[in-house]
């Protein structure tokens, strides 16, 4: 499969805190791969640094043939419901969003929402778009009840099947379980790459990635 994005060597430094050190990532055509790191391990700073929306101390990043941020339209993003303008009607944000789809006929703001129902619509209205040909999200499945849940994942596998890649950074592991094709495990500023294969024979499950997740913290 061909690259999406690629980087290469990416290190970000905020005076003298060290957040990614010497990173390399790549996102093929037709896959997902998960994003798992603790809590402050730079996943939030590695998607803005891939999207173009923060430049990195050192280090590369390619989409397609060079560019340094993804070419208009062709990458969608969602970093949850705190992103979503709160004053913005509902209806009038997602037919913004989505490129006038009528995906939600709901007129409240979205702060009269549901932490759980603004998180679902902005994934509705991102993933409803068909020019993106590669989606990075932050946490997605957060606040989702068990329908919003089921409906995300198997969105993605639809959207992977007709060419779509898929970034996904996540806590839940059960979730990212058997549903990517590989695994970007960040720890100490720095990038592991697995392929599900690698963790387990059968079908991957979220003990599997826990414990995967120890070997590589615990290597030498």
């Amino acid at each position: 499969m061909k690259e999406v994005v690629r980087a290469v060597g990416l290190s970000k430094r905020y005076g003298r805190r060290s957040v990614l050190g010497n990173v390399d990532l790549s996102l093929r055509e037709a896959e997902i791969v998960g994003l798992i790191g603790a809590n402050g391990a730079g996943k939030t700073t590695l998607l803005r640094i891939l999207l173009g929306l923060v430049r990195p101390t050192t280090g590369v990043v390619e989409w397609r043939g060079g560019n340094c941020a993804p070419p208009p339209d062709r990458a969608g993003h969602f970093g949850g419901a705190h992103t979503l303008p709160p004053d913005v009607a509902a209806r009038r944000w997602a037919r913004l969003l989505s490129r006038g789809r009528e995906i939600c006929d709901d007129r409240r703001p979205v702060r009269a929402l549901s932490r759980g129902s603004r998180q679902l619509l902005g994934l509705s209205a991102e993933l409803s778009r068909s020019e993106p040909d590669a989606f990075l999200f932050d946490e997605p499945w957060e606040g989702l009840d068990p329908d919003g849940s089921r409906w995300l994942s198997q969105t993605l596998r639809r959207r992977r099947e007709n060419g779509c890649a898929f970034l996904v950074s996540s806590h839940r592991l059960h979730d990212l379980a058997g549903l990517c094709d590989r695994y970007a495990f960040l720890l100490e500023g720095r990038v592991v790459m697995q392929a599900a294969d690698q963790i387990s024979g059968q079908t991957v499950r979220g003990d599997d990635l826990l414990a995967a997740f120890d070997v590589i913290r615990y290597a030498p």
